[in-house]
Parts: structure tokens; sequence; C-alpha cells
């Protein structure tokens, strides 16, 4: 027995030596292996991220985020698809796009596929990243080429963004750049992210990002780097879910209208309106400042509007606009353009005529899509945005130096709300003066309130602000001042 119990401990402590050793290397294998993260790209692997898209707090729409191997290559598939009514019709959108990489380092971009589904619109995109990049287009069959240089743009870019929130220490660094591939112009562009300060007990890392365009959104991630939420200045946001979500259009109110800035009396007949004066119940007053047009106290915080909108142009707005080139029109739209102005004798009555044509050549319809002026000449439908373009297009042919406003119209008593518009300037005689093709109108209304022109400055859809305007004063035609209907 003695020598048997002598032999079981030998043997024990042999087995305990042996598990402590393997203990030890399997300790300090942990210790000196780096760690796993979630996107490394050497480990990284396929998901399917799903997300519900909500505009003004409704729910308008679905969209994932995917990531497929397969072969040699990585593919990134973004899908969205948004449903919805707008000015009582109803609208489904779909966009896909497909990134394909290479699985090997550096990860490189070599190609990608893009396609989108909009009211009369219908685009297909291919393009190739290789000695340079080709980009293929048909727009609703009809195609179109073209040749770039070639993108530096990489898979680790794609998702740079988690990887240095879910790499980074508590607190995550402050600043930082990352790249992003704008599928529109087919360029690598920057935008600047900014960690937002830490609240207790929040279980997200917060950030800003300011886009290549100054536009600002926000972003909430996990600490792992798992996006969150993405909300934008227009009141879209995308957030995370953990299933395809189910839509309910039936429950939406209209997407235009909830978007609109009420207004706490009805005016009348927009028409009859001489000036207008409007105080602010909500919203920032400096969002006005940025159209000479618009006449702003801000001792009263009010903005004063008057029926017709001319003004003097710059001498920098008249020399840049000196020669209006027309080497890249349409060709069909030059045409008509001419053929129209052929017994015009100035430059007024060629606007007062182009403007007029455009009413009558477009039926309205609301088309929330990407028209280019093919699209437009093709459908002969559009809202105010197709309107503006074609003019802009045609004036542009006839030498009158144009271009795009932003803002808001008054929509009438039944709604007793202001919309999103776009109109029209024209360089006339050195005065810019708005017209508006969609109404017909060649003085627009005292209810129209420019924002933003071109796009450059305060863009009103692009802010969190929820507006309300107060009447203040309302002249309407044909009143003397004692007669001013004071409210």
């Amino acid at each position: 027995m003695t020598r048997l119990t002598t032999l079981f401990k030998h043997r024990f402590f042999q087995f305990c030596v042996l598990i402590l050793a393997v203990a030890a290397l399997l300790w300090l294998g942990l210790r000196e292996s780096p760690a796993k993260y979630r996107w490394d790209l050497a480990t990284i692997e396929p998901f399917k991220q799903w997300y519900q898209i909500n505009w003004h707090n409704q729910a308008v729409g679905r969209a994932s985020v995917e990531l497929v191997e397969q072969d040699d290559q990585f593919t990134v598939i973004e899908n969205d698809f948004m449903e919805g009514r707008v000015q009582g019709r109803r609208f489904q959108f779909r966009y896909v796009r497909e990134l394909y990489f290479s699985n090997q380092t550096p990860y490189e971009l070599l190609g990608g596929k893009l396609y989108s589904e909009e009211p009369q619109l219908r685009v297909e995109t291919s393009f190739s990243n290789d000695q340079a990049l080709t980009v293929t287009e048909k727009r609703n069959g009809k195609s179109y080429h073209k040749t770039l240089p070639t993108v530096d743009y990489h898979l680790s870019d794609y998702f740079m963004l988690s990887n240095l929130i879910e790499r980074s220490v508590s607190p995550p660094i402050e600043t930082f750049v990352v790249k992003n591939l704008n599928t529109r112009s087919f360029e690598v562009e920057t935008s600047h992210y900014q960690v937002l300060k830490p609240k207790p007990n929040r279980p997200y890392i917060a950030l800003q990002q300011q886009h290549p365009n100054n536009e600002i959104s926000w972003h909430r991630l996990s600490k792992e780097g798992q996006p969150k939420l993405h909300a934008f200045t227009n009141g879209m946001e995308y957030v995370a879910s953990s299933r395809q979500v189910t839509l309910s259009p039936e429950m939406q109110s209209d997407l235009y209208l909830n978007s609109g800035v009420a207004v706490d009396k009805p005016l009348g007949a927009a028409n009859h309106i001489q000036s207008l004066t409007l105080g602010l119940q909500n919203g920032r007053l400096d969002w006005f400042e940025h159209h000479p047009a618009v006449i702003v106290n801000d001792g009263r915080e009010t903005i004063q509007l008057k029926l017709g909108s001319r003004y003097k142009a710059s001498n920098e707005d008249i020399s840049s606009f000196a020669k209006v080139g027309t080497e890249r029109l349409n060709p069909i739209a030059r045409e008509l353009a001419l053929e129209a102005v052929t017994e015009s004798h100035n430059d007024w009555q060629k606007v007062e005529t182009l403007v007029s044509y455009v009413y009558d050549y477009l039926n309205y319809q609301p088309v929330p899509a990407a028209f280019n002026i093919d699209d437009i000449l093709d459908n002969k439908i559009g809202d105010c945005t197709e309107y503006a373009q074609l003019l802009i297009e045609m004036l542009s042919a006839a030498q009158i130096p144009a271009r795009e406003v932003n803002g808001l119209v008054y929509l009438g008593d039944h709604e007793k709300r202001f919309g999103g518009h776009v109109w029209v300037e024209v360089l006339v005689d050195g005065h810019w003066i708005a017209v508006d093709p969609t109404w017909n109108l060649t003085q627009v209304t005292s209810t129209h309130i420019p924002v933003a022109i071109n796009l450059d400055g305060a863009d009103f859809s692009k802010t969190h602000d929820r507006f309300a305007f107060r009447v203040e004063e309302i002249h309407y035609k044909g009143e003397t001042v004692d007669q001013t209907k004071r409210l």
C-alpha cells in the first residue's frame, strides 16, 4: 500500500505541475497576444444590421448595412427603403449601394453598383476602380458613360469610425477625421468628428459630424463601436434595430406638411397682400438674415416681406455672371428657349416669356426625386424644384443670368402654415428679380420667404429648431396706412 500510495502521490504531483504549467502558458499567451477587435479587418466577421428610419418623429422606412465575404472580395451592401405620403400622394423610395473591396490587405476599393428607384425615375450605376474609374449609368433606360481618376478608398476607411471608437480608451479621443466616398461625384471626401462631453451613466459615445458641405449630424455608438443612432438636421434619423421593422404608412401624417412652419392666424389670399410682418414664436431669427429681400428687426424679433423681390446686384455678381456659358446646356432645352424668345425685344420680355413657357410645359406633380434636365424634358412633370431647374437652363440659353432660391411659401388658409419652396432670381438691368415658374409669377408674393441662394448660407430644411410664426402686421393691396390691418 505504501508503494502504491507513493506512486499515486508522485503521479498526482506531476499532474498538478503539468496543469500549473499549462495555466501559466495560457496566462502568458493571453497577456502577450493582442486583443481581438470586432472591426479588425483581418478577423472581421460578416454581419447585417437593421435600422428604422424616422422623419420628424414618425417611422417612414427601414434600412440595413450588411458585410458579405465571398471568393476574393468583401461586399458592403447598404439598403434603404422609405414610404410615405407627400402632398396627398403616396411614394416609395429604394436606394441600394454595393461597394466591392479586396479581402487582402490593403483592402482597396474594386468597384460597385448603385441602384435607386423613385417616382418616375430609376437609376442603375456600375463602376470599376482599376486603371481608371469607369462609370456606366442608366437613367430610365438612357445610358451615360464617363471616365474619372481612380479613387484611393479602402474598407478600413469605411469602418474607420467604429474602429476608432472601439480601440480608444475612456475617455475616447476628442476629434478625428474620417474619409467618405461620395458616389455622386466619385470623390473621396473628409468628415470631421468631435466626441461630445460624456454624461453620467450614458451607455454610448455621442459624436458630432461636420460633413464636407458643412452640414452637421449626430451619432451614437456603443463603446464597442456599434452604431446606434444617426440623426440629421432635417429631422431624419436612423435608429438601430434588432430586426427588420414593419411600416404602417396609413398611420403617417403628410411628410411635406409635417415639415412646415405653423402661423398663428390665417393670412388670406397671398396675391392680395402688399406687405407682411411676422414674429417668431419659436426658432432663431438669424436663419432669415441671409437674404437682402428680408427685412430683419432684431429689436422686435420680426421679419418683414414686401410684394415682389427686387434688389441691386453686387459688382461681384455682375462680374461673375457677365457671360453665361451655354456649352454644357441641354441641346433640347436650348432649342426650345431660343425658339420661345424669338419675338422678345429685351431681357425682361424674355424672362416673362420663359416663366410662362415653363409653367405651361410642365405638369405639376410632387416628385421628390433627383431629376436632371433630360428627365424633366422626357417626363414633363415636376414640383417646384423641377420648374426652377428647367427655367434656369432655358434662361441660360437666352444669355440671362439666373440662380435658385430656397425658402418658404404660404400654403393657404386651409393649412395655415408655410412649406418649403424653390423659385428663381434673374439678373436684369443690374438687379436681382425673383420669379416663380411654379405659380407663373414674375412678381413673387409677400408670402415668399427667401432663406438661401443656391443653398449657399442657411438652408431652412437643415435645422432642428421647430419654427413657428405669429402675425404682427398685414398690409393688403389697395389699403391706406390708416386702414392697415394690425394684429
